[in-house]
């Protein structure tokens, strides 16, 4: 789900700018899909190991200023997961928490401001994000839910905001398909998922267009 995502950013910014009233934003933006990231984050670790060693304009690490993760956004029985900058572990480059914890609040607030249940997921360093994080490098992002289950409060809280039904299914993992055959294009909550791209295509159009993205993020008084 997040890699369909993900193209579909792609192509629609890619249409967008080939308009006359839609701005180019100010800095580049590279969609990537890896692989491995099961079996030790190999992609994601060979593509940061080569950015530190390019010496190519806008390939080298340095150039990077942020990495957002969309991995999984359409878990069947989902929720609303956004990575919490404040759980980075306390060996993490002192120069990528505050911005992360930036990103966090900025989908925290798209969530409030639309009326929906969220809920922070710790960086736990299992996912393509975390060579980003091990090289200084903000990160953020949202995930709808593995193989964790969701509780009763968040079942009550989701049907609360969302209408009685919609909440889902208390004490039952997020995605029963998680690693299996029946993880299909048919095992994807397509109200869920909408929410999740909507919230991930707002993060990317708000951090685009800040005018200084890099103070935004590594504020000197605060690393």
């Amino acid at each position: 789900s997040g890699t369909a995502a993900n193209l579909a950013f792609a192509v629609v910014l890619a249409r967008l700018f080939r308009t006359s009233t839609y701005p180019k934003y100010k800095y580049r933006v590279w969609f990537c899909w890896r692989g491995a990231e099961e079996i030790g984050a190999l992609g994601s670790n060979f593509h940061v190991t080569q950015a530190r060693k390019s010496t190519i304009l806008g390939e080298r690490i340095t150039d990077y200023l942020v990495n957002l993760n969309f991995d999984m956004l359409g878990s069947p029985n989902f929720k609303f997961g956004i990575y919490d900058g404040r759980t980075i572990r306390n060996n993490t480059p002192p120069s990528a928490i505050p911005g992360s914890v930036r990103i966090s609040a900025l989908f925290r607030d798209w969530f409030i401001r639309h009326e929906l249940p969220w809920d922070f997921a710790d960086i736990d360093g299992r996912g393509d994000y975390s060579s980003f994080l091990a090289s200084g490098i903000a990160i953020g992002g949202l995930i709808s839910g593995v193989d964790d289950i969701k509780s009763q409060e968040q079942r009550d809280r989701y049907d609360r905001l969302l209408g009685q039904g919609l909440g889902g299914l208390a004490n039952v993992v997020h995605d029963p398909c998680y690693h299996k055959v029946c993880d299909t294009i048919q095992n994807i909550n397509l109200f869920g998922y909408e929410k999740m791209v909507q919230a991930a295509a707002f993060v990317i159009e708000s951090l685009a267009r800040l005018p200084d993205l890099k103070s935004w993020l590594y504020p000197i008084n605060e690393i």
